[in-house]
C-alpha cells in the first residue's frame, strides 16, 4: 500500500505539472503572440497613416495643380487681349474690366489680377482697398528674368507675400509680357492665402496634421495652419526632405518636429505636375498613436482576464473547440467559391495551385501566375457606393473568365485583388494573356458607365521557387511595379 500511496502521489505530480506546462506553453505563446501582432500593427499603423496622407496629397495636388492652370490660362488670355489692343490702356477700357471682372467671378475672389508696369509698380485691376499702385520692384517675381536659352515661357511662383496695402498674404504668380506691352511687363495673379486656407483646413487631419505647398527651391509658400514664421523660408531642413524637394517627384518623410513646433510628425510630399511647386501633407504622430496605446491597454487588461481564466478552464476551451469543429464545416461550394464573383476564393485557388506546382517542377513544365488589381477601387467604392464596386467586381471577373481557356484558374484573393495561374504556359505566352485581360477592362467601360482599369504582375515559376506562393509574391513585386508606373498596365517580374 505505501508503494501504490506513493505511485498515487507521483501520478498526480506528473498530472499536475504536464497541466501547469500545458498552460504554461498556452499563455507563453498568448503573450509572445500579442506581442508580436502589436508590433505588426505598429508598422501597419504607420503604412495606413501614410496611405492616408496620401489621399490627402492627392486631393491638394489636383486642386493646386487645378488652381495654377486657371491662372495661367487667365495670364494668357490678358496677354492675348494687350497684343491685340496695344494702343489701349487696359487700366481704363471697359472690355478689358469686363474679362477681369468674368476672371474674378470664375475664380470666386481667390485670385487678384494685376498688372505691374517698368517702374515696378503693380496695379490691380478690380476695384478693392489695395486699387492703389503698390512697388514690387524688389519682389522676386519682378526680378525674374526670361532664361533666353529657347525654353518656353512659363508662369514663376514668387515667394508668398504681405500686401503692403491690405496686410493680407498671397502666391504671386506672374506671367512677363513678350513683347513688352506698353509700359507693361507682368501680368500677375495673386493667390489670396486666406482663401486656400479654408481650403487646406478642411482637407488636413485635426488638429496637429498640417498641409504645405512648397517651391522647388524649399522655400514655403503656404501652411496650413496658417504660421507666418516659416512663410517665405527655406524648410527642406524642418521637413527632412532631400536636398531638392522636386526629385523624386513624390515620397514620405519623418520629422521630430524640434525645428517647428516640437511635435514629432510623418508626412507625404508630391510634386504638382507641370509647376515647381510640392504638396507636402503631414501629421502628427502622437495623434496616430493615441488609438493604438489606448487599444494596447485594453488588450493588455483583456489578456490578463483570459490568461486567469485558461488556468481554471484550458480543459473546458479544449472540449469546446472539438465540438465546435463539425460545426464550422461548410458545404463544399462554399468553401471553394467567392460569393460575389464565382471565382475560386483564396483557399481553394492555394489548394489548386500548390498542386499545380507540384505537378509543374515535377514533370518540368512552364508555368506562370498573374497578379490583378483593379486600379483605385477605393476611389470607386467612395463615389458610386458599395453596390457599385461590388458590380464593378462582378464585371470583371465575368469578362475575364470569357477570355481564359478552361485549365486557367482565377481566384478571388480578397477586396479588388485576383489572382489567374496558367499552367503549361511560358512567360511570353502569359504577357499576351495578360494584355488581353488587361484591355478587356480598360477598352469597355462597366455598366453605369464607369471607366476601370486593371494592373497586372506577371511572374513565371522559377527554379529556386520552393513553393507557388515565391511566383506570387515575385509577381506582386510586379503589379507594385505596374501600379508606380501609372497603372493600366502589364509588368513582367524576373
Amino acid at each position: 500500500m505505501p508503494d501504490r500511496a506513493r505511485v498515487a502521489r507521483v501520478a498526480d505530480v506528473a498530472q499536475r505539472f504536464g497541466l501547469v506546462l500545458m498552460v504554461g506553453t498556452l499563455l507563453t505563446a498568448l503573450w509572445v503572440a500579442l506581442a508580436v501582432s502589436f508590433v505588426v500593427q505598429h508598422g501597419r499603423l504607420f503604412d495606413q497613416a501614410f496611405r492616408d496622407l496620401r489621399l490627402v496629397n492627392n486631393a491638394v495636388s489636383q486642386h493646386t495643380t487645378s488652381l495654377f492652370r486657371a491662372i495661367e490660362t487667365d495670364l494668357r488670355m490678358l496677354e492675348l487681349w494687350m497684343q491685340a489692343h496695344p494702343g489701349t490702356d487696359p487700366l481704363t477700357d471697359p472690355e478689358f474690366a469686363t474679362l477681369v471682372a468674368e476672371m474674378d467671378r470664375a475664380s470666386q475672389g481667390m485670385i487678384n489680377l494685376r498688372l505691374a508696369d517698368e517702374d515696378g509698380l503693380a496695379h490691380a485691376l478690380k476695384p478693392g482697398p489695395d486699387r492703389a499702385p503698390a512697388r514690387v520692384d524688389d519682389r522676386d517675381y519682378f526680378q525674374d528674368r526670361d532664361p533666353g536659352n529657347g525654353a518656353p515661357r512659363s508662369v514663376f511662383i514668387g515667394k508668398p507675400a504681405k500686401s503692403r496695402l491690405t496686410g493680407v498674404w498671397s502666391i504671386p504668380v506672374s506671367w512677363r509680357l513678350e513683347p513688352q506691352v506698353g509700359r507693361y511687363v507682368l501680368v500677375t495673379g495673386v493667390v489670396q492665402l486666406d482663401r486656400l486656407f479654408d481650403q487646406h483646413d478642411r482637407l488636413r487631419y485635426q488638429p496637429h496634421g498640417s498641409v504645405s505647398l512648397v517651391r522647388q527651391d524649399g522655400i514655403l509658400l503656404s501652411r496650413t495652419p496658417f504660421d507666418t514664421r516659416f512663410l517665405g523660408r527655406d524648410v527642406r531642413g524642418a521637413l527632412n526632405v532631400s536636398a531638392d524637394i522636386a526629385v523624386p517627384p513624390s515620397g514620405r518623410f519623418t520629422n521630430d518636429g524640434r525645428q517647428s513646433d516640437g511635435i514629432p510628425r510623418i508626412g507625404t510630399y508630391e510634386r504638382l505636375p507641370g509647376f515647381p511647386v510640392t504638396v507636402v501633407a503631414a501629421r502628427s504622430v502622437p495623434e496616430i498613436m493615441a488609438p493604438f496605446y489606448v487599444r494596447l491597454r485594453g488588450v493588455a487588461a483583456a489578456s490578463a482576464i483570459i490568461t486567469l481564466a485558461m488556468i481554471a478552464f484550458t480543459t473546458f476551451l479544449h472540449r469546446s473547440q472539438r465540438a465546435l469543429r463539425p460545426a464550422q464545416a461548410d458545404p463544399q461550394h462554399l468553401t471553394t467559391t467567392d460569393a460575389l464573383t464565382g471565382t475560386f476564393n483564396r483557399r481553394a485557388f492555394a489548394d489548386i495551385a500548390g498542386r499545380e506546382f507540384l505537378r509543374a517542377r515535377r514533370f518540368d513544365r512552364p508555368l506562370s501566375v498573374l497578379a490583378l488589381d483593379i486600379d483605385h477601387f477605393k476611389a470607386i467604392n467612395d463615389r458610386h457606393g458599395h453596390a457599385t464596386g461590388d458590380q464593378v467586381l462582378s464585371e470583371c471577373s465575368d469578362r475575364w473568365v470569357h477570355l481564359l481557356r478552361e485549365q486557367d484558374v482565377l481566384g478571388r484573393l480578397g477586396g479588388e485583388e485576383f489572382c489567374v495561374l496558367l499552367a503549361e504556359t511560358p512567360s511570353n505566352i502569359a504577357q499576351a494573356v495578360a494584355e488581353r485581360l488587361r484591355a478587356a477592362i480598360a477598352d469597355t467601360p462597366m455598366p453605369g458607365g464607369q471607366h476601370v482599369s486593371v494592373s497586372i504582375g506577371l511572374c513565371a515559376a522559377a527554379a529556386d521557387d520552393d513553393q507557388w506562393t515565391d511566383t506570387l509574391a515575385r509577381a506582386g513585386q510586379a503589379l507594385d511595379a505596374a501600379k508606380a508606373t501609372g497603372r493600366n498596365r502589364v509588368a513582367v517580374g524576373s
